[in-house]
């Protein structure tokens, strides 16, 4: 290949890790750079120093941090990150490669959801990813299916733009959400999904409250990223709520000849006023932003 491949591996005493490495090698060749992010025993990171590879101790918590500390250090024109638990078919990462080398894409993310393994991934697991992927792609305008992956390549350019950045606790979300807003070009691959071969997941042990988590930070990001659709859309549904109810008032008005629901009134138009003022300081906000990155790229 023309270009150089860093892999980043994060891990937390997973066996799992050594198969993969032989894998990405016999795939990518020996000469790809492959970095290990550990935060394990000290018993655990002996047994990878025979791997060849580059083993970092993990400074702070979260996969999001573990991978950006990784791609921090890494080489490669090309950057890539699977998990290390032996979930995420490895072919991922050669179908994301091409599609950045042959300038489809800026980031590449591995869709699980077309192949997954029986017993794989749990119901509520598969329902809480795909609303979040759902929004995601309303509002970035990128059709992404598993924003939950643990599995993306990244052109090193785009990795650039994002490299000083603090990850927020979002999973690969996280890199998806702000290559996206800089308006880089989020594209997915199919891939296999397979049973966890050794232990538990490690990422957390409460995958409801990381997905709640996860899309809180996503809204917030999507807040800050497009105003209009927040404040205009709660601004909308305040208005229409309160035409409705003012609606009611009316027509009791007119058919008894008496003005009765002083409150219902009162409420309405409240309502009414409120939804403007969202919608005008969505707008307002919106167009801020849009001079923001016009003066941003000058």
């Amino acid at each position: 290949m023309g270009r150089s491949i860093s892999i980043i591996l994060p891990t937390i005493e997973e066996e799992s890790i050594f198969g993969i490495v032989d894998d990405l090698r016999k795939s990518l060749g020996s000469g790809i750079e492959i970095i290990i992010v550990d935060k394990s025993s000290n018993e655990y990171r002996k047994r990878l120093r025979p791997i060849g590879a580059t083993v970092l101790r993990q400074t702070d918590r979260g996969v999001e941090n573990a991978i950006m500390q990784g791609m921090r250090s890494a080489h490669g024109d090309i950057l890539a990150s699977i998990d290390a638990d032996g979930t995420h078919d490895i072919s991922g990462i050669l179908k994301g490669i091409g599609m950045i080398e042959s300038g489809k894409a800026d980031i590449v993310l591995g869709n699980r959801m077309n192949g997954l393994q029986r017993g794989s991934m749990d119901g509520y697991i598969r329902a809480g990813n795909a609303a979040l992927s759902r929004l995601f792609s309303i509002f970035y305008k990128s059709e992404v299916h598993d924003v939950l992956t643990g599995l993306f390549v990244v052109r090193r350019r785009a990795f650039e733009s994002i490299r000083d950045i603090d990850p927020y606790r979002a999973g690969i979300a996280f890199f998806a959400i702000e290559l996206a807003r800089r308006g880089y070009r989020v594209r997915e691959v199919d891939i296999k999904y397979y049973k966890r071969a050794y232990g538990k997941s490690k990422l957390t042990r409460f995958k409801l409250v990381y997905g709640v988590n996860v899309a809180s930070h996503l809204i917030r990001q999507i807040r800050d990223y497009s105003p209009l659709s927040i404040f205009g859309g709660i601004g909308v549904v305040m208005w229409l709520a309160g035409m409705v109810l003012g609606i009611g008032v009316i027509s009791e008005f007119i058919s008894s000849g008496t003005f009765t629901l002083t409150g219902r009134a009162l409420l309405a138009f409240m309502l009414v006023v409120l939804g403007l003022l969202f919608f005008v300081s969505g707008l307002i906000l919106d167009m801020l932003l849009e001079i923001e990155k016009k003066l941003i790229k000058k």
